[in-house]
């Protein structure tokens, strides 16, 4: 009984196997089957990517001044909100203070002195008046002119004299304003660090106070020398973070600065890089991003109408670029010159025409003359 269940088994399985074969040489006896599609013209644009770091619009960055005075008080804390105009610290200066006293004094004494000097010219021009009773007008005019014109003279340089005092004074009331701490724009206090408190010296670099504006947000970057002949204001941009995936942001370029980056020593060398900042204001909601955050900025340097075909459907062997197209049922290699690659389409400068059948699926192993079947 097994005998006969096994040989029915294998004449089974040598029908299957012959209707397979059967089968494989009616599918592929003219060549595996491929999908095709031509080329045509469509809109592209060339992606320029570099990486960016996300920073305020607007912001203000207060740091120690020494040479204004030493802080006497810290008037905001971390997290307050803050209007354009508002103290935020005040500075004690000694130093002004005493040479603020001085310059009053200078004052006050340049205006006794100007006092005396017009109480001596009445009394001179008064015994002018009685002397001329005596001698005549003429001969006292004559007579007390030198000790007049000395008086005039002394008027004026205490006149000038002031006068320097009063803008001495301009300049140290401007001192004296510096010493209250304003803020430039309305904002968000993000830091407040008190030297008086903390641990900071006088080598650490931190800021006292940092505000800034969280409403608008920026992404800076840098272009080398060749793109930034390729970059231009106003151009879109598409924003990306690995900290958010899955999201992407809107963004136009708002500057590209004319002089490149310069180092630490303020120098370009030769052996250096050049790179140029660029500004690129981010648009949209921005809620998920923070100042600091790593981006990849996708740059939209060309537009053009142009003839394209899928990326898919290019091949490249380490020389030139090629693509099969299916002639006289056969697949022909056919090399072509690309341009600019936008997405899933790639530009075809030459080596393809409109009505030529390029093959965009097939076998693996696709080979020049291999008979193939359009599906």
């Amino acid at each position: 009984m097994k005998k006969k269940i096994w040989i029915t088994i294998g004449v089974v399985s040598l029908i299957v196997l012959m209707i397979a074969v059967s089968v494989y040489r009616q599918v592929f006896a003219k060549g595996p089957s491929v999908k095709v599609t031509q080329i045509s013209q469509e809109e592209v644009s060339s992606l320029l990517m570099i990486p960016g770091t996300v920073k305020l619009e607007e912001e203000q960055v207060v740091y120690s001044s020494p040479e204004k005075g030493e802080l006497k008080e810290l008037l905001v804390k971390e997290g307050e909100i803050v209007k354009k105009g508002s103290v935020l610290a005040k500075l004690q200066n000694p130093q002004l203070d005493l040479e603020r006293e001085q310059n009053k004094l200078a004052i006050e004494s340049a205006n006794l002195k100007i006092s005396q000097i017009d109480k001596k010219i009445k009394q001179l021009k008064e015994k002018e008046t009685t002397l001329a009773k005596q001698v005549g007008k003429e001969e006292a005019k004559k007579q007390l002119a030198p000790e007049l014109e000395q008086a005039e003279m002394e008027k004026k340089l205490a006149n000038i004299e002031l006068k320097q005092t009063s803008l001495q004074k301009d300049l140290l009331s401007k001192r004296q304003g510096d010493l209250e701490i304003k803020s430039t724009i309305d904002g968000v206090v993000l830091s407040v660090q008190d030297p008086n408190t903390s641990s900071r010296d006088a080598s650490n670099l931190e800021p006292l106070i940092h505000i800034g504006k969280l409403e608008g947000l920026t992404a800076a970057g840098l272009l080398s020398e060749y793109d930034s002949l390729k970059v231009s204001s106003g151009q879109k941009v598409i924003l990306r973070s690995d900290a958010v995936p899955g999201q992407e942001w809107q963004g136009q370029i708002t500057t590209i600065s004319i002089l490149p980056q310069q180092n630490q020593s303020g120098l370009q060398t030769g052996s250096q890089a050049v790179q140029y900042p660029v500004t690129v204001k981010i648009s949209g909601d921005t809620t998920a991003l923070k100042p600091g955050f790593q981006l990849i900025m996708e740059i939209e340097t060309e537009k053009k109408m142009t003839m394209v075909l899928p990326v898919n459907s290019l091949h490249d062997d380490g020389e030139q670029p090629y693509v099969y197209l299916v002639k006289d049922g056969k697949a022909r290699k056919q090399k072509v010159k690309t341009g600019i690659t936008s997405g899933k389409k790639i530009e075809i400068l030459n080596g393809v025409s409109k009505s030529d059948k390029v093959i965009v699926q097939g076998p693996e192993q696709l080979k020049d003359g291999l008979e193939v079947k359009v599906k």
